[in-house]
């Protein structure tokens, strides 16, 4: 009997937790499945022409009367494509940028650029591990020789320790007392 009831909370716990799961939900249907919105395109309707002389369809051949995506996306955005040449002003800034000149290799070579970047360390790994693997090392210090350096080379006198009681207390100047009572001003506050 208790195995019954341990049998049944653990199948329990098992099927609450998969229930959570958003991939099992999707798996078993139990999700709403919506178009997307960007690959559904409106088909043209069938039209009956005025006059009957049809011409058979081709196989393989696009049907006249859809409009093809690319194109109608074109359209939308920048208008129909010119079939005009460029204007005076146009190819003045074309030569001026640098255009006529432009590598027709440029993409290969930034293909190339981004595969050898790809293979080396990526950038958290640069930032997380930015030491390199070879160790640096000095040059030990042999002490005998340091020793005789220093008995030799008797180290510099340094600066003299002014005890606190020894030091004579300055009394500030007339304009070290304005320049405080500057900084003691209001500031920006004073116009309140």
């Amino acid at each position: 009997m208790i195995e019954l009831q341990r049998n049944i909370a653990l199948a329990a716990l098992v099927s609450l937790s998969v229930a959570g799961c958003s991939s099992i939900k999707e798996s078993i249907g139990a999700t709403k499945q919506s178009p997307d919105e960007t690959a559904v395109t409106s088909r043209a309707p069938l039209v009956v022409p005025a006059t009957f002389t049809l011409r058979p369809p081709q196989p393989g051949t696009p049907r006249p009367q859809d409009a093809d995506p690319s194109l109608q996306a074109q359209r939308v955005l920048g208008g129909t494509p010119k079939d005009a040449p460029a204007s005076q002003g146009e190819m003045e800034l074309l030569s001026a940028s640098g255009a006529a000149k432009a590598d027709p290799n440029i993409r290969q070579e930034l293909r190339a650029e981004v595969a050898q970047r790809a293979k080396g360390r990526s950038y958290a790994d640069r930032i997380l591990f930015w030491r390199s693997d070879s160790v640096q090392k000095g040059t030990p210090l042999d002490a005998a020789e340091e020793a005789q350096r220093l008995a030799t080379n008797p180290p510099r006198p340094s600066a003299p320790v002014i005890e606190k009681g020894t030091a004579a207390s300055s009394q500030p100047t007339a304009k070290e007392r304005q320049a405080a009572e500057k900084e003691s001003s209001g500031g920006w506050f004073d116009w309140f």
